[in-house]
């Protein structure tokens, strides 16, 4: 399963089209995953209705905080 894309991508962006900023001061990770846990991050996704950057953003939140790591 691809990840679906949406909008017109970089190159067709007019100025102001596309999302608000959510991330105030972002820094750009690129991240691999085995098949099983990405086809998992996008149901949840698609069940949620938000995207998977921000699934993954809150897990590394809560694995972040004071006393909850391992």
């Amino acid at each position: 399963m691809a990840a679906k894309r949406t909008g017109a991508g970089r190159g067709g962006r007019r100025k102001g089209a596309g999302r608000r900023r959510i991330v105030k001061d972002p820094v750009r990770l690129s991240v691999d995953y085995e098949r099983p846990d990405f086809e998992a991050l996008v149901a949840i996704a698609d069940e949620r209705g938000t995207s998977i950057a921000s699934i993954i953003r809150e897990a590394v939140r809560a694995y972040l905080r004071p006393g909850k790591r391992r």
